[in-house]
């Protein structure tokens, strides 16, 4: 695509992001709709659409021409070469035809992504992981996942379910996890786990019911708060087993930290070095750094999956 103003859109448990991408990952028109998954399967495509049809009609605006495709990036499972949603729960959507839904009520056709997957296609490009050979890009959050970009390349699998980090085995958690095994290190190390297991010990929620905030149990475990330290200590613990798996297997030589949770910076990501480092035998020890772009990132990858060329110059 030759456009300098790419429709992205960036497809969340809470809200739906959209905007115009250009070269060097600039974005305006920025929209932002609350996803509403409680309201039903239809709502949410009809939602996406809407901001799919604004943006196109902006970047036809900008450019003089309509745009040739929209991106689009969701989260869950994902068939991009068919443009399906194979299984995202909490959207109701299993092997359904996005793409080809979206590209009907948009009036353009439709670039799927998954949302991981560009995540790290836009820290290879511009962010934190340029310049790496293999790059593995983990967002904690809610849950866990990875993004493995290879000299360039997004490493997609046989049937786009790669990288499922959060849901390595940790060998000394039994904690129960929703994908119907035991012990994932999701149920231990999202952000999500930090502040729930926190809560759990001490009676005192961090955050609210919606945005439970593990920051805040680091910045305890720091003033000296036991509760909060043991909670933290086993969240990295957890984290830094689970990487080794990734080392040994992928042998990155940088591994970037995105997502919330990568806010709590070093507090986070100096002892996870440290762990890490401890496991490590013969395997090189990768660069562990925190994400640049933030929330920008699935924009930005989104654009580059639909046919941008971004350059950081």
């Amino acid at each position: 695509m030759s456009e300098q103003a790419i429709p992205a859109i960036d497809v969340g448990g809470t809200l739906i992001k959209g905007g115009l991408v250009g070269p060097g990952g600039s974005i305006r028109n920025r929209i932002t709709r609350p996803t509403g998954t409680r309201d039903g399967h239809r709502s949410i495509v009809d939602r996406i659409a809407a901001v799919g049809r604004e943006l196109a009609a902006a970047a036809a605006e900008a450019t003089g021409r309509r745009p040739s495709a929209v991106g689009v990036a969701i989260p869950g499972l994902v068939d991009e070469a068919r443009g399906r949603a194979m299984l995202a729960a909490n959207f109701d959507w299993s092997d359904y035809p996005i793409a080809a839904a979206l590209a009907d009520l948009i009036g353009t056709p439709v670039v799927l992504s998954h949302d991981v997957t560009v995540g790290a296609l836009a820290e290879y490009s511009l962010g934190a992981a340029a310049g790496a050979r293999a790059a593995v890009v983990v967002p904690i959050g809610t849950g866990i996942a990875a993004g493995l970009v290879n000299r360039g390349q997004p490493y997609r699998g046989a049937h786009g379910r790669t990288l499922e980090l959060g849901h390595l085995r940790v060998p000394w958690s039994d904690e129960p996890c929703g994908c119907g095994s035991v012990g994932c290190l999701e149920r231990v190390a999202a952000a999500s786990s930090i502040a729930r297991r926190y809560a759990e010990l001490t009676g005192q929620p961090v955050g609210g019911p919606a945005t439970p905030d593990a920051k805040e149990v680091g910045r305890r475990a720091q003033a000296g708060d036991r509760a909060a330290a043991q909670v933290w200590h086993d969240a990295v613990r957890a984290l830094a087993e689970g990487l080794v798996t990734v080392v040994t297997l992928l042998d990155p030589d940088r591994i970037v930290i995105a997502g919330g949770l990568s806010r709590a910076g070093e507090s986070l990501l100096a002892p996870l070095r440290a762990e890490l480092s401890d496991r490590l035998t013969f395997q090189v020890m990768p660069d562990v750094v925190e994400a640049a772009l933030g929330q920008d990132a699935g924009l930005v990858g989104t654009a580059i999956a639909a046919g941008l060329v971004v350059t950081a110059g």
